[in-house]
């Protein structure tokens, strides 16, 4: 009992463990190397490469007649499933769509509200919803760390080099203004940024490592966020369609009462 209770709670650690702990994704830029980009995921001491992908040397057992034909087998049973489950889904969403047809049909009769086909407006309340919603969580959850940013201005032409290098100069210190005072960018220091001119290169480069990271309690909680405010948008749009609805139903109402009237003083 003890031992279960222990692997239980060790568990529990790692599991909490996994949400507190950070989730990096490092990018390494590098334009006069072989490799111009480089992507990797690391958790704690982990670290996954995902860019460049290694090129792998191809296995030829694969390539053999049995392989082969069980490979074409596996290949045909596997679209036979997903076919079987695409028309077992088209069956279903229609069925859906069906009695959603039925329920508004009893609705129209029964009220003689005809719902409206959310348009333009809903989705764009939904979208700047979303947006306000995860920029300002993002903002606050997501952390940038610039270890080297190192820039080149270059050009087969001097003059053309130093117009390049005032320019990228002038935007970088721009982009230093807008964003170092922000959550994401406020551990950065500003000499991590290097820009010089080589008037003897052809070309410009870059070189650099940036850093994202971010918990998955964090992701989470981007995730209820937005859920929340999709959420509030439908529920604003169902408050709108039931206040119609309560309209027409009462403007029914007053036609079901006036044709009675008229049908009693004809008598």
């Amino acid at each position: 009992m003890k031992l279960i209770t222990v692997i239980l709670l060790c568990l529990l650690a790692l599991l909490v463990l996994l949400f507190v702990v950070p989730i990096r994704i490092i990018c390494k830029i590098q334009t006069a190397g072989k490799v111009d980009f480089a992507l990797a995921v690391q958790v704690l001491f982990l670290r996954i490469p995902i860019l460049p992908q290694k090129k792998r040397l191809p296995n030829l057992r694969k390539f053999r007649r049995g392989a082969l034909e069980r490979l074409y087998e596996k290949k045909r049973k596997k679209a036979e499933a997903a076919a079987r489950a695409k028309k077992k889904k088209a069956a279903k969403k229609a069925l859906k769509q069906q009695k959603k047809a039925a329920k508004a049909k009893s609705r129209e009769e029964k009220t003689g509200y005809t719902p409206k086909k959310r348009g333009v407006k809903h989705i764009i309340k939904l979208v700047l919803a979303l947006t306000k919603v995860l920029l300002e969580k993002f903002g606050r959850y997501l952390r940038v760390d610039i270890a080297y940013l190192e820039i080149t201005a270059a050009s087969g032409d001097p003059a053309n080099t130093a117009i390049l290098y005032g320019w990228i100069w002038a935007a970088m210190e721009n982009f230093w203004n807008l964003l170092s005072g922000t959550r994401m960018f406020h551990r950065n220091k500003k000499s991590s940024i290097s820009i010089y001119a080589d008037f003897l290169a052809e070309k410009p480069s870059i070189r650099g490592k940036i850093t994202f990271s971010i918990a998955l309690w964090q992701v989470m909680a981007l995730l209820i966020a937005g859920g929340g405010a999709a959420l509030t948008v439908e529920n604003e749009a169902r408050k709108h369609e039931s206040a119609e609805e309560r309209e027409a139903r009462r403007q029914k109402e007053a036609a079901a009462r006036a044709d009675v009237i008229r049908e009693l003083k004809n008598k």
